[in-house]
Formats: structure tokens, C-alpha cells, sequence
């Protein structure tokens, strides 16, 4: 019993001394742990962000932009400008290409389509095609051409107090100064006429501007027709 006694007290003991050691232990271990900075604790303690009011709070600002340039308006096609037109003047000789004849025209503007003085017109067939054989006379020199073409057209015309013509029309290049044109040609007896060659607005279109006070601008020709 004695033996016994001896024993459990130093089991006791042992158990102390244990205790003992693991308080000193987690006592160190609790001083050595770094203070919290001051940072991390106004994190943790700071109060939450007033609530703003959405009618007294300034806009946010807007970011630049930079300006939109427009696009370009192209201007809309139209004819040439009178900087590039021809000015001619109210008679002017035409040479008909295919005839080599220049004759004496009269520039009508408000004439639509040209028109030639045109002797024995003859309409005939070329190889299932309409086309016509006519004389070209120059009345100076007296001096006819035979001139065919491919019929294009009929155009009628019509007069106060007479009946309606029915006139062929054709295409020929003719020149006028130095500009070869291939334009339609009404081709009817203009022996009633002073000038054989009638030159229209389909000739002078986008090309010529006319002045009425001028004559034989391109080439001097005589005003002797007949």
C-alpha cells in the first residue's frame, strides 16, 4: 500500500508538470502573434457609405467624342459647263461626212431634230433592213451626191392649216468646226429653205451655245446659196 501511494504521486506529478508545460506553451504562442495594423482594423470598423440621393447628385461626365465629319455630297450629273461649250453662231457650214459636202446651215434651237434637204428619196430593203436612197445637192456649185442609210425612224410633222408629213430619218456624222457628231438627220425637199441643213437641238445638246448676233464662226463661207 505503501509502494502504491508512492506511485500515484508521481503520476500527479507527471501530470503537472505536463499541464504546466502546454499553458507556458500557448502562452508564448498567443504573444508571439502580430497586432493588427491599423489599416485592417479601420477595414473592419468602418461605417457602410452613405445612401446618395439620386436628385441632388451631380451627372457623371461625359467623355468627349470627337466630331463626326458628314459625308460628301456628290453633285448631280448635268451637262457639260459653258466653260467647255463651243460658241457658235446663228448660220454655220456642216459638212455631212459621208457626202463631203459642206453646205450652209441654219442653228435652230427650237428645232428638235436636225433635218437635211433631201432630193428623190427612195426607201428600199438591205438584207431584211429598211433603208433609204437619196440626192444631197450643194446649191452653189450645182454639184449632187447619192447618199444611202439605214432608216431609223418615221417622225411626223405637223403644221397650222396642212396636212401631216411623214419624213425617214436616218444617222450621219457630220462636223461642224472641228466636232464630228453621229446624230439623226429628218431628211425632206428643203428646196423652199435658204439654208439645205437645218441643225437641231439634238446636235447642239451639251456642245454648242448660240449666239444670234454671230455668223460662219467656225469657217467664213459665203451666204450665197442659191
Amino acid at each position: 500500500m505503501h509502494l502504491f501511494k508512492k506511485t500515484n504521486d508521481g503520476l500527479l506529478l507527471l501530470i503537472l508538470v505536463v499541464m504546466l508545460s502546454l499553458v507556458v506553451s500557448c502562452a508564448a504562442q498567443q504573444s508571439s502573434r502580430p497586432a493588427p495594423t491599423e489599416a485592417a482594423t479601420a477595414e473592419t470598423t468602418a461605417p457602410p457609405p452613405a445612401p446618395v440621393d439620386p436628385t441632388t447628385a451631380a451627372p457623371p461626365e461625359a467623355t468627349p467624342q470627337a466630331a463626326v465629319k458628314p459625308a460628301p455630297v456628290e453633285p448631280p450629273p448635268g451637262p457639260k459647263s459653258i466653260q467647255g461649250m463651243r460658241i457658235i453662231g446663228e448660220v454655220e457650214p456642216v459638212t455631212i461626212v459621208k457626202a463631203g459636202l459642206t453646205l450652209p446651215a441654219r442653228i435652230d434651237t427650237g428645232a428638235t431634230t436636225s433635218s437635211l434637204d433631201a432630193r428623190d428619196i427612195q426607201k428600199f430593203e438591205r438584207d431584211g433592213k429598211k433603208w433609204v436612197r437619196f440626192m444631197l445637192l450643194d446649191r452653189r456649185s450645182g454639184k449632187k451626191v447619192q447618199v444611202e442609210g439605214r432608216l431609223t425612224r418615221t417622225v411626223e410633222i405637223t403644221r397650222h392649216g396642212t396636212d401631216p408629213q411623214y419624213r425617214p430619218v436616218i444617222k450621219l456624222k457630220a462636223a461642224l468646226g472641228k466636232v464630228e457628231l453621229y446624230r439623226e438627220f429628218s431628211l425632206t425637199d428643203r428646196s423652199a429653205f435658204t439654208y439645205p441643213v437645218l441643225i437641231g437641238r439634238n446636235f447642239l445638246g451639251g456642245e454648242f451655245i448660240v449666239d444670234v448676233t454671230r455668223k460662219n464662226t467656225a469657217t467664213p463661207m459665203s451666204e450665197d446659196t442659191q
